[in-house]
């Protein structure tokens, strides 16, 4: 998962057009999310957003990590601890800038694409989104260690980060910048894993599960 500086370089370029791309079309996308409800897709985002949350990516995690350790699979422990890791650490960014931004979430009173700065306000911390912070980080580290599962966990990620456009919760550039944050977490600990704490990362490739 480590990446030539050519290639950082290359992807941060690919990033900055990508946001700013999306910050052009975020009220655009709110509006879509407003007139375009329908009870399908009230569904399908019903189902897929709690799989965002912090309590359910965790648990997920903690459940990973049991199941190698009670089965023997080395790989699929250390996939779970530093997802875990990845989440939490991405997290903690996300949280800070949310509150030094100040960005009004799209339904919120004060409704508002602009920046308010430091704020501990209710509703006044849609950038970036925690979810697509979240699932991201969690994508990434699981789609490393795990290749052919990358996009079929980057998809659904996917859904779930725009999900939260369509609830209202959060405007695109907000989803873009927390899945950027998440990956770019995930792929420095991935990076870095056998200097992880804790003795739960302690070879650079394994092959059992």
């Amino acid at each position: 998962m480590a990446v030539p500086l050519g290639r950082s370089r290359i992807a941060l370029g690919l990033f900055a057009l990508l946001f700013v791309t999306a910050l052009g079309m975020d009220d655009t996308m709110a509006a879509w999310a407003a007139r375009c409800r329908a009870p399908m897709l009230d569904g399908l985002v019903g189902i897929i957003n709690p799989i965002g949350s912090g309590v359910t990516l965790l648990g997920v995690c903690a459940v990973l990590a049991a199941v190698s350790w009670r089965l023997g699979w080395p790989r699929l422990r250390e996939a779970a601890w530093l997802a875990a890791l990845a989440f939490a650490s991405a997290g903690l960014v996300e949280f800070t800038l949310k509150h030094v931004v100040g960005r009004p979430r799209p339904d919120a009173a004060v409704a508002s694409a602009g920046l308010l700065g430091p704020s501990f306000a209710p509703d006044v911390d849609s950038f970036p989104s925690g979810h697509a912070t979240s699932v991201f980080a969690v994508a990434a580290v699981l789609g490393a260690y795990y290749p052919r599962l990358r996009w079929p966990l980057y998809a659904l990620a996917a859904a779930i980060a725009l999900g939260r456009v369509y609830l209202e919760r959060h405007y695109l550039s907000d989803i873009v910048a927390g899945a950027a944050l998440g990956m770019m977490a995930a792929a420095w600990l991935y990076h870095h894993r056998q200097a992880v704490p804790g003795g739960m990362i302690r070879e650079p490739a394994v092959e059992s599960c």
